[in-house]
């Protein structure tokens, strides 16, 4: 059995080749289930996606990757800036959106000087902003465990290059009230650039900042297709923001909007299309999350009332190596040192692999 999670990939990657690539995908249904019951709920991945009609264009997209998505691309851009009531000068594809938190870290960093963030929030992109001489000031969250924006505006001095906003929040999963949010960062792009991290807005079924960050030049706005859309692996995000900003952050990729391909565009672009694939992952993750806080209450864990593909919980008075006994039992979860203890933040899978998690976590927290 396989212990790390590249190991199993490694193992399914191995297990989906005997598939075409056609059959593979218009069969995902079946094809998707984890290999020998493993549960992957570590990385926020959508366990329900991709959606079928995603799938089906992703293949029929395949045949054509000999070409480039010259077409294509363009075509995205305006259905996203139909969908978001913006102009396709506002719209900037990405890898996912961490190439979009990536160009905004080296937009701001022409100058030495620091990024504020929120403490826990999302950090991967902090090694890349500190490799750009930025440095990383941090903020810790307010009492009810929300981004602290308050404090964190005020920090903002003539050093200040950007604000970073993840709402709702990566690990905790709160948001903040949307329009109180909105005013605060109108006021932050007054000092400094802001960047709203939103990856996650679809599954609280909040409003977007991408009206405000289109004609605003100091308000970026990431998006990605990596969480309710479904499409981790094909690696599709984008920004939103002023035309000016949009032309400074293109001038950083070898030609605008270079990380597309024909077949992930065909996926973006059908994404985008399937909104009842969004209702259904939101509704059903909702459930997810609703059950597995009944277990954790009954357990006596304390948890956090997220709005995200994601809980976060303590697991400060469970013995040992969570971890380790979580992968004893084909489950893959992580866990961090937050609020002066041990919390562990899931990812919502299928309705089955939660009962299977919440199983497994009785198991452990009362031996």
């Amino acid at each position: 059995m396989p212990t790390t999670r590249r190991q199993w990939l490694q193992q399914a990657a191995l297990s989906a080749s005997a598939f075409s690539l056609p059959s593979s995908l218009l069969a995902f249904e079946e094809t998707r289930k984890p290999v020998d019951r493993i549960i992957l709920l570590n990385s926020n991945e959508n366990a329900f996606g991709p959606s079928k009609l995603v799938a089906k264009a992703m293949a029929d997209a395949a045949a054509m990757s000999n070409r480039y998505p010259d077409d294509q691309v363009p075509a995205l851009k305006e259905k996203l800036a139909n969908f978001w009531k913006v102009g396709k000068e506002n719209v900037l594809m990405g890898a996912g959106s961490s190439e979009i938190l990536g160009l905004a870290c080296l937009l701001v960093s022409n100058e030495k000087g620091h990024v504020i963030s929120a403490e826990p929030s999302y950090k991967v992109w902090h090694r890349q902003a500190e490799n750009y001489g930025l440095q990383i000031h941090t903020v810790p969250l307010n009492e009810k465990r929300q981004l602290n924006l308050p404090n964190m505006i005020s920090l903002i001095a003539k050093d200040t290059r950007m604000l970073y906003v993840c709402n709702p929040n990566n690990p905790t999963g709160l948001a903040l009230e949307y329009e109180s949010m909105r005013q605060q960062v109108l006021e932050a792009s007054k000092k400094c650039m802001v960047l709203v991290d939103e990856a996650y807005t679809e599954f609280a079924n909040i409003p977007s900042m991408a009206s405000d960050a289109a004609n605003n030049p100091n308000i970026i706005v990431a998006k990605t297709f990596s969480k309710i859309y479904g499409l981790a692996g094909a690696r599709v995000g984008y920004a939103i923001s002023h035309p000016d900003t949009i032309k400074k952050l293109a001038a950083f990729q070898p030609w605008p909007d270079v990380a597309v391909s024909m077949v992930t565009a065909a996926a973006a672009s059908a994404a985008i299309d399937d909104q009842a694939f969004v209702k259904s992952c939101r509704e059903r993750t909702a459930a997810n999350r609703d059950y597995c806080g009944k277990c954790f209450s009954s357990l006596g864990l304390e948890y956090l009332p997220s709005q995200t593909s994601f809980m976060l919980f303590d697991i400060s008075g469970i013995k040992g190596d969570f971890s380790e006994q979580m992968i004893a039992r084909n489950i893959f979860v992580q866990y961090r040192d937050h609020f002066n203890g041990k919390w562990c933040r899931v990812s919502m899978g299928t309705e089955e692999e939660m009962k299977a998690f919440c199983a497994a976590l009785k198991s452990i927290a009362t031996t």
